[in-house]
């Protein structure tokens, strides 16, 4: 399994005292009081002991109740819900259980590093599906088509996108669904950065059809929306019999998620106006970052529409993003390189904005000088 390239950068960053970092995917934001108050009355009353595997009922029949109230899924909260630790660990079961070695797992490319980690510890052949900037970095689906092959058992479907803030539209996800159900291939839906959409897109949930549904794991997470990274908690649905499967192998690895967390995510689920405020000052952040850089020669930011990053084209600037990379670390700001998300990533640089314009502002006043001093 290969080290994921976004936690070499964040390692190396740590040997710089001052540093405008802006590689790392993490919300600034505290826990939500309202989440935090749950959890401190909880933990006083004494919850903190195992659940189910799949989860506490009370937590899945809330999550069952927003996934119909917000994504158009219908899912049985007994038998089709399931609670993980983070998106991490609903996309690691999922990918266990659908693939073993000598099968094929398609994926988007560019595409978030630790894809490749879960489809490299089946044995399975990760098969990358490109895509482009003129696109948007949207998927076409004659290119996942062309693909396709008796060997191939998945799809991984990253929207909106990390890194390339890509929103794929629900036109083209029915296309895609259509071809999948056409050829026998599961889609595994990661859909963490859900609330997090701008400039009129919109977010689609595949399995909202239900023919889709009988195809599809569908993982969401409560870490980027709720600023809840730490906690740990996210969750999958999707048929019954492949959920078993998944539980069984929880069973096995972590046995379940902390039921704090559990307690933090229905109190999450409790209060959805935290999640627009969160949106909400991600939006003015994005505004702020494409600006600017927008405004640095050879740098082209692109209009990423979804997530917290922006995955601008530096090609113009070098022709070695990793090299260039380890520059910028030296001038105090981190950025994540975009050969380390696939092929179709070299030339690009990933800014994630999920940090104070201040920290923001600093950042780009030094990559601009890095830039001019070139």
């Amino acid at each position: 399994m290969p080290q994921s390239g976004i936690r070499e950068i964040f390692d190396a960053a740590q040997a710089y005292n001052d540093l405008a970092d802006l590689s790392i995917g993490e919300p600034d934001f505290a826990t939500p009081e309202p989440v935090a108050t749950a959890v401190a009355d909880a933990i006083g009353d004494g919850t903190s002991g195992y659940t189910q595997t799949v989860g506490r009922a009370d937590l899945r029949g809330a999550i069952a109740e927003k996934l119909a109230n917000t994504n158009d899924i219908q899912a049985d909260p007994v038998t089709e819900v399931m609670v993980t630790p983070g998106a991490m660990g609903a996309l690691f079961a999922a990918t266990q259980v659908l693939a073993d070695s000598g099968d094929e797992v398609l994926l988007p490319d560019p595409y978030w590093s630790n894809y490749h980690g879960h489809i490299a510890n089946t044995g399975a052949d990760l098969v990358t599906v490109p895509t482009s900037a003129a696109d948007d970095f949207v998927p076409r689906p004659e290119a996942i088509a062309e693909r396709i092959t008796d060997g191939t058992v998945g799809l991984i479907l990253n929207t909106p996108n990390n890194p390339t803030g890509a929103v794929v539209p629900p036109s083209t996800l029915r296309e895609i669904g259509d071809l999948l159900v056409e050829h026998d291939v599961w889609a595994i839906l990661d859909e963490t950065y859900e609330d997090l959409v701008y400039d009129g897109a919109t977010h689609h949930s595949l399995a909202s059809d239900d023919e889709f549904f009988e195809r599809s794991i569908t993982v969401h997470s409560f870490s980027k929306s709720y600023a809840m990274t730490g906690w740990r908690i996210g969750y999958a649905t999707g048929p019954e019999d492949v959920i078993e499967r998944m539980r069984v192998l929880q069973e096995h690895t972590v046995s379940c998620a902390s039921e704090p967390a559990q307690v933090a995510a229905m109190a999450a689920l409790d209060h959805p106006g935290v999640a627009s405020r969160i949106h909400d000052a991600f939006a003015s952040r994005r505004e702020l970052i494409l600006n600017r850089l927008t405004d640095i020669a050879g740098v082209d930011p692109g209009t990423p529409r979804g997530a917290f990053y922006v995955f601008a084209d530096v090609s113009a600037l070098t022709d070695d993003t990793s090299e260039f990379t380890k520059q910028l670390l030296s001038e105090g700001v981190a950025a994540v390189p975009g050969s380390v998300f696939g092929e179709a990533g070299e030339g690009f640089l990933r800014f994630s904005y999920a940090n104070d314009q201040t920290v923001i502002r600093q950042a780009m006043d030094r990559f601009e000088r890095a830039v001019e001093t070139q």
